[in-house]
C-alpha cells in the first residue's frame, strides 16, 4: 500500500516540471516535433536555449531586424516541424538555428 502511494506522489510532484520543461507547454504539444522535444531531455534543453537566445535578440534588435527575425523563426519552425519525431533531424535543426541566431 505504501509503495503505490509513494509512486503516485512522486509522479504528481515531477509532472509539473516535465510539462513546463520546453519553451512551450508540453501538455498542449500536438505535432510530432513538439511531442518529441518534450520527450527528449537533450532536445528539451536545445529548445530552451534557442527560446532564450531568440527572446534576447528580439529585445536587442531594431524593429525592422526584429521583424525579420520573427519571419525567419516562423520559417525555421516550419522546417523543424518537417522533421516529425526524428530526433536526429530535430537536433540538427536546433543546432543550425542556434548557430544562426548566434551570428546576429
Amino acid at each position: 500500500m505504501l509503495k503505490p502511494l509513494c509512486l503516485t506522489l512522486l509522479c504528481t510532484t515531477l509532472t509539473p516540471l516535465l510539462v513546463q520543461a520546453a519553451s512551450y507547454d508540453c501538455t498542449q504539444a500536438s505535432i510530432a516535433a513538439e511531442i518529441a522535444v518534450c520527450a527528449n531531455p537533450g532536445l528539451n534543453r536545445l529548445d530552451e536555449d534557442l527560446a532564450a537566445t531568440y527572446r534576447s535578440l528580439l529585445h536587442q534588435l531594431p524593429r525592422r531586424q526584429a521583424e525579420r527575425l520573427r519571419q525567419d523563426q516562423r520559417s525555421w519552425l516550419t522546417a523543424r516541424d518537417r522533421c516529425g519525431a526524428d530526433v536526429r533531424c530535430l537536433r540538427a535543426r536546433y543546432q543550425e538555428r542556434l548557430a544562426r541566431l548566434n551570428q546576429y
